[in-house]
């Protein structure tokens, strides 16, 4: 039995690319904004007038929503499908509720971190594009920036995976699939803000970012993973 393959079939694949696609066209009119908006408005200070500025803001963005983007998918695939009818279908299934719990786990990694990666990386490297051609932005080291763009967006869909199974970890312990979206909702305002807020270690904030938020979901993870081997229908 392929339960990847399973799990995957439940899915309506299409609204998962719609939102990323969304997602992705938003993320890129904010960064285009910020781009102009620095070059018409110098004094506004590094955020707007810098790359690790606007790499930091661009991350911090696009963590904010794959965060949310995260967490419902948590919410429809652990807490809607544990705490509603299907729970008992899953427990018939001849194998582990962990091992379960691991592939939609998976799934969800698989989407979130794939999809911010993509869309933080483009985003950043269609502004770079657009600051060439128009002359916005000063010339920085482009190995640096390269390196920069890939570690924020690999980081930004760890991030927003830890968020959204912190969050569906609380929406399972609630019962409730709105408040696993409202704690994804509280996280965001503290985490991307925090990115935003120190330009000039933009990676190491990241990265401070993603080792706190792994810390946090492995140990909601593992509550949630024995909660679930305890319940009964």
């Amino acid at each position: 039995m392929n339960l990847f393959k399973i799990e995957m079939m439940k899915i309506r694949k299409s609204s998962y690319l719609w939102a990323v696609l969304g997602i992705y066209i938003s993320l890129q009119a904010m960064g285009i904004l910020f781009l102009f908006l620095g070059g018409d408005t110098p004094e506004e200070g590094d955020l707007f007038t810098e790359w690790n500025g606007l790499s930091a803001l661009t991350t911090a963005l696009t963590i904010a929503c794959y965060s949310v983007f995260s967490a419902v998918a948590g919410a429809r695939m652990i807490v809607d499908e544990y705490c509603g009818k299907n729970a008992v279908m899953l427990f018939t299934y001849p194998v582990r509720r962990k091992k379960i719990l691991n592939v939609k786990c998976m799934i969800i990694m698989c989407i979130t971190t794939g999809a911010a990666f993509v869309s933080n990386t483009a985003v950043l490297g269609v502004m770079y594009i657009t600051a060439e051609i128009f002359g916005i932005m000063p010339r920085s080291s482009e190995v640096f920036l390269i390196l920069q763009v890939l570690l924020s967006g690999f980081l930004s869909g760890i991030i927003s995976f830890a968020i959204g199974i912190i969050s569906a970890a609380v929406g399972w312990i609630k019962r409730s699939v709105m408040a696993a979206v409202i704690c994804s909702l509280l996280i965001v305002c503290v985490i991307p803000n925090f990115i935003a807020s120190m330009p000039e270690h933009t990676v190491l904030s990241i990265l401070a970012a993603g080792i706190c938020s792994a810390l946090a979901a492995g140990g909601m993870y593992r509550f949630l993973s024995k909660g679930i081997e305890k319940m009964e229908v």
